[in-house]
């Protein structure tokens, strides 16, 4: 008797199946797809959900918006060169921690002035604006501390368990 004939399938089916199961899986993705998540479904860019404004007052706002950068312009620029200085500081050979607390110093000071001087002219703007424009400026502000939310409530959350940790063992100290 002869021995049995393993059967193989040929190589280039094997990868027509694949490709098939590839392209199936594509094609059910694209036809099963669930709907986004709470918060994804907004409009297009600067649209906000539960805003139902004006095309008019929109650029209101981003006049105003707009005139604020322009306004704080070289402070932003001078921000900018602080945090290269700052980081040439941190990668120089030899290490001058001196000279990082102070590029670090100047940074911090070029921070708040370029925060100063564009919340100045929002400010000064802001009387010009209706009720709603007025609510879209702050709705935009705050969504700046909407993203740092969940990175401060880490934060509180460390430091929470940290101060329970030093009030059961009150010979630790702070790190």
């Amino acid at each position: 008797m002869s021995d049995p004939q393993v059967r193989r399938f040929p190589f280039w089916l094997t990868l027509s199946v694949l490709g098939n199961l590839v392209l199936i899986g594509l094609l059910a993705g694209i036809f099963l797809n669930t709907p986004p998540r709470p918060g994804w479904d907004r409009g297009g860019p600067g649209e906000r959900p539960g805003f139902e404004l004006s095309q008019q007052d929109r650029e209101g706002v981003r006049q105003l918006m707009r005139a604020s950068f322009d306004a704080g312009r070289e402070a932003l620029r001078a921000r900018r060169a602080a945090e290269r200085r700052l980081a040439d500081a941190l990668g120089a050979e030899p290490y001058d921690e001196a000279a990082a607390r102070a590029a670090l110093s100047t940074l911090r000071e070029a921070d708040r002035i370029a925060r100063d001087t564009v919340a100045d002219r929002i400010f000064d703007g802001l009387d010009e604006l209706n009720p709603n424009q007025r609510a879209l400026v702050a709705r935009i502000m705050s969504g700046n501390m909407e993203k740092r939310g969940k990175a401060g409530e880490r934060l509180e959350r460390l430091r929470e368990r940290r101060q329970e940790r030093l009030e059961g063992n009150p010979d630790e100290s702070a790190p």
